[in-house]
């Protein structure tokens, strides 16, 4: 191999390794930004399993709350 293919080799060999650095960065880039959209949905999924437990809270104290009303609405039926 003369010089002038070496250093053609070599220039080729250079820019490939700057190419695979550069998309090994996008790689990791992609990869963190995943992972960012990764822990949110597991946020929202926190959230959305709260409200469902809230609401079901306050479902259950309407009804306790209609219970109540309706006895009342018995005792005062009797006591009159």
């Amino acid at each position: 191999m003369d010089k002038e293919t070496k250093m053609m080799f070599n220039s080729v060999l250079e820019e490939m390794a700057k190419m695979e650095e550069r998309i090994n960065e996008r790689f990791d880039t992609m990869e963190r930004r995943f992972e960012k959209m990764e822990n949110h949905i597991e946020l929202l999924h926190h959230e959305v399993n709260a409200c469902k437990l809230e609401r079901e809270s306050v479902g259950l104290l309407i009804k306790k709350i209609d219970q109540s009303e309706a006895r009342s609405e018995e005792l005062e039926k009797k006591i009159a």
